[in-house]
């Protein structure tokens, strides 16, 4: 039957590709057994029920064998239909090139570039022994599934799979299981010109238990190694399985040239022929594999009411833990944050304020986890009063990433993913770069992510140009859908965490200082904060001359500058912008009563390379931005140097005005 089963896969996915003349028909082909047995025998899912808490998490790390995804959920009765395959690959259906979360039923995360989808199934089965270190009784245990995840050797000589496997490894995540995909072909030929590892001793080394020399197109060989690692709960498990790309093409199996690229009418019919499959019958489903599934979802509903009663019998003996577990699910906020009484001392740095603003906000939200890098001294993102997260002991809720920015970002994304825990992850703000193409998914998949980023200027000083941000500001802010947030003093902190935990559509970016700052006397705004702009300095008795924009750290150094402009008999207006693209996204009348009127002077000061604000500037307005890397030196000194004093922007706006 399996057998029977992988071969309506292929032939599925090889008519999904060829009608979109588009698509990775290698792995499709050369996986087929493996889906056979995931999705046939091994994995606990409801299809009916998408969103089942105590399902079992498959990720397709291999985004691009998409097509042999979107044919196993068909068969396994997800909502998508036959017409849906026959869409593949075209515009608004829900079978995209790749898969795309919350697009697809059954699609647990967008992997995107290859390891990300790996390191995203560390994060979910992460989170999988946390919540049942919470939720699980010694009576009830409504936490207990398995994270399967299918990669390839180009997810394997991605770096973030090493910082992840290690993490995994580190932590003994038994209930996590990877299974290799091992078939000596990439995109561009043969593995052996780039690719000569042991993956086996490198993944032992790990701390993984490895089940090598497995024939990946053997039912039993494949089902009695998932068995074996099932059994296995101290360490992560790989399945290393050989398999023949392509498998079934008359001329294209072992060869690169089918891991990208349609098969052909030709290739595609003797490839139909090969395997017993009708050759004049397009996106043939057999009666038997029809059957099959229809009572495998009998069988799997059966299983999913069973434990939804066992749910509703713990509920009822523990209603304080369902309480729990219905406002983590919901990242329901709490009313009673009370951050209105929170005294913070100024001056002081953002990064101080937002450390004991978290504090203050994990004793109310019991799902709220996080840490760092290895910089949670220099973040501040510890949470005191909690444990830490290690082997054996998942109650906690600080987390050590250790030196991987990599495989941090992309493992909170699965964390996020997974559900019931609110992530947060650190790191200093040059580092980002590291991390951008897991905020990047995280931003495309819309998860309420939280990346806490400190040291966020030249003010860093003497550590130098490498790991002074000039650049990353801007780069942040240009990705859909990731709120940016520069606050400006520890008000403006409280502030910018409020917004954060409202925000649960897409994850947010809270950029912070190194250095104190002092107290920033608001004459007027601060209900304004979350429109990302406002005037903070007080009422003008004329229209002012000039108005003074500016984030975070540099809002003080614009204070300073509207008073030395007053005392010289120039009108002048402070506005903070803690949170610039939310501002641009204001309607027209705020922009325009924030900015004042049209002549006047506005100028920007920015420790950033700052290209976005000349949507608000035009040619005659001054900047103050950063239009180099920075030195090693004092911070002060910096400031100095680069023209970030109110003495040097007050002397160049005199300039301008008597133009």
């Amino acid at each position: 039957m399996f057998n029977k089963i992988a071969n309506i896969v292929r032939g599925l996915a090889v008519d999904m590709i060829e009608t979109a003349n588009s698509g990775h028909p290698g792995l499709p082909l050369g996986c087929a057994e493996i889906g056979a047995v995931l999705f046939g025998i091994v994995l606990k899912y409801d299809s009916s029920v998408p969103d089942w808490p105590d399902r079992d998490r498959f990720v397709l790390s291999a985004g691009h064998g998409s097509a042999w995804l979107y044919s196993l959920l068909h068969l396994s009765g997800y909502k998508l239909s036959l017409e849906d395959l026959k869409k593949f690959r075209q515009f608004n259906s829900v079978t995209p090139g790749h898969p795309e979360y919350q697009e697809t039923p059954g699609v647990e995360v967008t992997t995107g570039p290859l390891g990300q989808g790996f390191a995203n199934a560390v994060g979910m089965a992460l989170a999988e022994e946390m919540l049942a270190a919470r939720y699980n009784t010694d009576d009830y245990k409504i936490v207990d599934h398995h994270t399967y995840t299918l990669l390839g050797d180009g997810c394997m000589m991605e770096g973030i799979t090493s910082e992840a496997a290690s993490l995994a490894g580190h932590l003994g995540l038994g209930k996590l299981i990877a299974i290799y995909d091992d078939n000596d072909i990439c995109l561009a030929g043969e593995t052996c010109a780039t690719f000569s590892e042991s993956v086996a001793d490198r993944f032992k080394a790990y701390n993984w238990k490895v089940i090598d020399h497995i024939n990946g197109h053997s039912i039993e060989e494949l089902k009695a190694a998932v068995i074996k690692a099932k059994e296995n709960e101290d360490k992560p498990t790989l399945i290393i399985a050989k398999t023949h790309i392509g498998y079934g093409a008359p001329t294209k199996q072992d060869s690169s040239n089918c891991h990208g690229a349609p098969l052909g009418e030709e290739e595609v019919k003797g490839l139909k022929k090969n395997l017993g499959l009708p050759l004049d019958k397009k996106y043939y489903l057999s009666s038997e594999v029809k059957e099959f599934f229809e009572d495998r979802k009998k069988q799997l509903t059966k299983k999913r009411e069973e434990w939804e009663d066992k749910f509703t019998q713990w509920a009822k003996k523990y209603p304080q833990l369902k309480e729990q577990w219905d406002q983590a699910l919901n990242l329901i906020i709490p009313q009673d944050l009370e951050l209105d009484n929170l005294q913070i001392k100024s001056p002081t740095a953002t990064r101080v304020a937002s450390s004991e603003t978290l504090n203050k906000l994990a004793d109310k939200i019991p799902y709220l986890i996080g840490g760092s890098a290895d910089l949670s001294p220099s973040t501040k993102t510890y949470l005191d009063n909690y444990k830490e997260v290690q082997k054996d002991s998942f109650a906690g809720r600080n987390l050590r990433f250790g030196v991987r920015e990599h495989a941090m970002g992309a493992i909170v994304n699965g964390i996020a993913a997974h559900k019931g825990l609110r992530p947060y992850c650190s790191t200093f703000f040059v580092f980002s770069d590291y991390m951008r193409p897991a905020i990047r998914m995280a931003a495309l998949m819309g998860l309420p992510v939280i990346y806490i980023f400190t040291h966020d200027s030249i003010m860093v000083g003497e550590d130098g140009p490498t790991h002074q941000p000039v650049e990353q500001l801007e780069a942040l802010r240009i990705i859909p859908n990731l709120k940016v947030l520069r606050p400006a003093d520890e008000e403006e902190t409280k502030l910018a965490w409020i917004e954060i935990l409202k925000r649960t559509e897409g994850p947010t970016a809270l950029v912070l200082s190194r250095q104190n700052l002092p107290h920033l006397e608001k004459h007027r705004g601060s209900k304004e904060f979350s429109c990302g702009g406002y005037v903070i300095s007080p009422k003008e008795k004329e229209a002012p001359r000039v108005v003074l924009m500016a984030s975070g750290s540099e809002v003080s150094i614009a204070q300073k500058v509207n008073l030395v402009l007053k005392v010289s008999g120039i009108t002048s207006r402070v506005v903070s912008v803690p949170d610039r693209e939310e501002f641009l996204r204001q309607e027209k009348e705020y922009i325009e009563k924030v900015l004042g009127p049209q002549d006047a002077l506005r100028v920007v000061i920015e420790a950033n390379s700052g290209q976005g604000w000349y949507q608000l500037l035009s040619d005659s307005d001054y900047t103050v931005f950063m239009k180099s890397f920075g030195r090693s030196a004092p911070g002060q000194q910096l400031a100095e140097y680069f023209g970030f004093t109110p003495e040097k922007i007050v002397d160049n706006i005199m300039q301008k005005l008597t133009k």
